[in-house]
Order: structure tokens, then sequence, then C-alpha cells
């Protein structure tokens, strides 16, 4: 009676063993498609057996295993950063070129009306109509780098907004972290869908920023950037700030943008810490595209030097022509450029408002020498003369155009590069961590055919059970 008792009670305690590992196939198969999620598999270990002292063996529950990766989870975070880098770059980048036309329209179609009104100037110096013409010429141009100036600017406050909107997602990834950390430290430390939250949230915290995990022994994770400022620790959230750099030595203009710069809850600047992700691309193009084109407080800007170049150049040669015989002219055709703010040159770029057409000298008298038409001829030749770093206006401007064009195409490149190797990495850790349906589904009946024998056993012992019973008196 006690050996079928005890056999009863180890068919019942499989019963419980094979319901269990039941449920974690069926948990597997409803979570296929649950971002974050890693197959969990569940053991089961054999009771001790040793009749003497009243242990007749069995089968009950084992510790459930996942799948988790974590090398698989660092691929796939690496890719996520590289592709959330490049896009950021391409959007920015991609914004500055439109800000920037070189085909038509803005500052080069603008250098060449100038230029050709100069030339028709020259042929007819003292046409009144000429000379209108080249004034309005010079408001258009001016009007052409006050524009472009003012769109890249545009684009720099749009991009210094998505810098700080980049940070308060991070800020907001980072307090769900602390949040399943506490969840797990209050029990949910073997809850499969805290930890797939907890790595879907991790994923989508990657592509804003580079991190470095460390999985804790409690189950929690730990979350830092890669110089080690900690983001996440236990329960405790680190927020960023975005803000404006500590302004450089000996600056050429104090009153000029500062660089971008994140800090970390301590004060400290952390910019140099993010190396990858959607707040690198954004802070490498504020920091390092835009100052290249309009300046900063270390630098003046392609922009800025052209307009001071052109306005000091143009200037020249006007103040020194004569409107008549002993009349020299009064001033230059552009207001001169202001030394103390040299990356504000394209942005302030106007025409002298003392200078009229009336006004406009033609004469040019050198060394006794006089050429009625000698302002505009020595004008018109700045249009195929090298002027700054041994190339023209026109060419220079190019150049600074043509660059932001060759890193849109690198952004480019690496955005389809880096979307490929995030979709393999993905497709890598699937392979390591996902649930295969076909399996499972296989383990789903292995398991329902144990537990039917299993209840059969039960059923059976029971039966004997209850007829040994009825044969007692």
């Amino acid at each position: 009676m006690g050996s079928l008792s005890a056999a009863l009670s180890g068919a019942a305690s499989a019963l419980d063993a094979l319901q269990y590992a039941l449920n974690v196939s069926q948990n597997n198969i409803a979570n296929a498609s649950t971002p974050g999620y890693a197959r969990q598999t569940a053991s089961l270990e054999a009771d001790p057996f040793d009749p003497s002292v009243g242990l007749f063996g069995g089968v009950a529950q084992g510790p459930i295993a996942d799948s988790r990766d974590l090398l698989a989870e660092r691929a796939v975070w690496q890719q996520a950063g590289a592709q959330g880098a490049a896009t950021a770059q391409n959007e920015a980048l991609a914004d500055i070129q439109n800000s920037l036309p070189v085909s038509s329209g803005g500052i080069p179609a603008a250098l060449n009306s100038f230029f050709s009104a100069v030339s028709a100037w020259s042929a007819s110096p003292t046409d009144g109509s000429t000379q209108q013409a080249v004034m309005d010429a010079a408001s258009s141009l001016t009007h052409s780098f006050n524009t472009t100036a003012a769109g890249v600017a545009n684009v720099s406050q749009n991009i210094t907004q998505s810098i700080s909107d980049t940070v308060s997602q991070i800020n907001d990834l980072t307090s769900q972290l602390a949040s399943l950390n506490e969840a797990v430290q209050g029990g949910a430390q073997h809850d499969a869908g805290v930890s797939a939250q907890i790595y879907n949230t991790l994923e989508t915290l990657s592509g804003l920023v580079n991190i470095e995990v460390l999985p804790q022994q409690d189950g929690t994770v730990q979350v830092t950037l890669a110089g080690g400022q900690p983001l996440v620790v236990g329960t405790q959230q680190y927020q960023l700030r975005a803000g404006s750099a500590a302004p450089p030595a000996n600056p050429i203009d104090p009153q000029a943008p500062p660089d971008a710069a994140i800090f970390g809850p301590d004060g400290n600047d952390v910019t140099n810490q993010i190396t990858s992700g959607t707040l690198y691309g954004q802070l490498q193009v504020r920091n390092s595209v835009i100052p290249a084109l309009t300046g900063d407080q270390t630098q003046p800007g392609a922009l800025n030097q052209l307009a001071t170049s052109l306005a000091n150049t143009v200037n020249s040669i006007v103040s020194q022509g004569f409107v008549s015989n002993g009349a020299q002219a009064a001033t230059g055709l552009f207001a001169a450029p202001d030394p103390a703010h040299p990356d504000s040159a394209a942005l302030n770029l106007a025409v002298d408002p003392n200078m009229s057409a009336a006004g406009l000298p033609a004469i040019q008298n050198t060394g006794g020498v006089t050429v009625p038409n000698g302002v505009p001829l020595a004008l018109n030749a700045l249009a195929s003369t090298p002027q700054i770093d041994n190339v023209t206006y026109t060419a220079f401007y190019g150049n600074a155009a043509a660059s932001v064009g060759r890193q849109l195409n690198q952004a480019q490149s690496n955005q389809t590069l880096a979307t490929q190797s995030l979709a393999q990495a993905q497709s890598m850790r699937q392979t390591a961590e996902g649930v295969d349906l076909n399996a499972e589904a296989v383990k789903v009946i292995q398991f329902q055919q144990g537990y039917q024998a299993a209840a059969k056993l039960v059923s059976t012992l029971n039966s004997l059970n209850q007829a040994l019973l009825d044969m007692m008196p």
C-alpha cells in the first residue's frame, strides 16, 4: 500500500512538472514575435530516490534557462548606434545642402549676375542705367548671402533643438530601465516579459547613444557611456543634459555661437564619451559641419570668409575710383564687415547706404594714368582671378558646398551599410535567441503526450489503490 501511494505521488509530481514544461513552450510560442523576447527552456530534474528514508523518486520542476546571448545583443547595439548616427547625419546634411544652392539660384547665380552687370557697366561707364543695374545686382548679391547664412543658421537651430529632444528621449529610456530594474529586484528576476522589456529598451537606447551594458547577478542591468558616465545603476537613473560648451581660449568672437555639449548630472562635459547613435550624428553636424560654413568661436566659416573677402576687395577698388576728374568716391560699394564679429559677415552683408548709382565711380587713376572704365574692368577681373585659397569666389563657394555634398553622400552610404549590418545582426540574434515555432510545436506534443501518459498512470494507480481499499475488511 505504501509503495502504491509513493508511485501515485511520483506520478502526480510528474504531472506538475510536465504541465510546467508545457506552459514554458506555450509561452515561447505566444511571444515568438514579442520584441526583446528570448527563448526559454524548461528543465526537469529527478527527485531523490531512497526508499529507506521515504524518498521514492519522481520528476520535479527545474530552473528556467533563457537563450539570451550578450554577444549577439552587443552586436545589435553596435549596429543600431551606427545606423542612428548615419541617419541623423544624413537628415541634417540634406537640410544644409538645401540651404546651399549651386546649380541655380543662391550665391553662385548672384555672383554671375553681379559680374555680368559690372561687365555691362564697363562698356558704358557713364550710363546711369548700367550703374543702377550694378547697384541692383549688388543688392541681390547681399540678399543671397543673407538668405544662405540665415538658412544654415536655421538648420543649426533645428539641430540644436533635435539634440535636446534626443537627450530627453535618452533620459526617458534610462528612467524606464531603472523602473524595470526595480521590478527585477522586487521578484521579477526570472520574468521573461520584464527581461524582454529591458532588452527591447536597451536596443532602442543604443540607437540614440552608445552604451556599455553590464548585467548584474541579481538580474538588473548597469548602463554607462563609453567613457564610464553612468546612466543606470540599479534603480538609480543618471540624467544627461544638453547645453553649450565652455568657450575656447582666445575666441575670435566671444559672441559667436558656442558648440553644443552634453553634460552629466554632476555638470561634467561628457560630449567626448558619445561616439555613436543619433546624438553623435547630430553633434557632429552641429559642431563640425555647420561651423565650417557659418563660423563659431574658433573660425569664421567659409560663407563669412567669402563675404568678407568680396566686400573688402570690391570696396578697395571702388573707394579708390573717381566719379569724375578730381571727385573720388565717397565710400565703398558694400558696408564694411565688422572685424570684431567675423562669423556674421555673410548674414549682415549689405550695400553701403551712402552709395548710390550716381555716386558709383567708374574712373581709375593709377600713376597718373586715367582709365574711364578702370573700376568696372578691375571689378570684372575678380570673377576669373583667384581670390581665396588660390581659387575664384565662385569656385571657393562651390568647394564649400561640395564638401557638404561629399559628407552627405558618405552619410547615405553609411546609412545603407549600417541598415544592412543591423538587419544581419538582428537575424543572427534571432537565430541564437529566437523562438523556432516548429521546434516548440514538437516540444508541446511531447509534453502533452507525457502529461497524458502520467495522467493515465495516476488514473490506473488510483484505481488499484481503490481496489485494494475495497478488498480490506
